[in-house]
């Protein structure tokens, strides 16, 4: 009997450490891939960023580009600089603030 009871606290002890280096290598797994995660979530920012700084380049040379504005790039260039003086007014009154 007490042969059985040290067989099974033996074995029950070689399955918790299986498990507890189940765990670990788990763990490993997961902060690995938590930071993976943390690098392409900045990637993705950085090329949101990107994206719009050349969305607005592009309005931009829309703009400047135009040799002979028809009605609708007359209304275009008009509407981004009126963006344009928003977002100017708009830092200066955070200025200001």
């Amino acid at each position: 009997m007490a042969t059985d009871l040290q067989e099974r606290l033996e074995r029950v002890s070689r399955k918790t450490l299986g498990l507890t280096d189940r765990y670990n290598a788990l763990l490993g797994e997961k902060r690995a891939a938590d930071a993976r995660i943390a690098e392409l979530q900045s990637t993705v920012t950085d090329l949101r960023q990107q994206v719009e700084t050349l969305t607005r380049q592009i309005d931009y040379l829309t703009v400047v580009t135009t040799a002979i504005p028809s009605r609708s790039d007359v209304e275009r260039s008009r509407a981004v600089i009126s963006r344009l003086v928003r977002e100017i007014d708009k830092c200066i009154s955070d200025l200001s603030d």
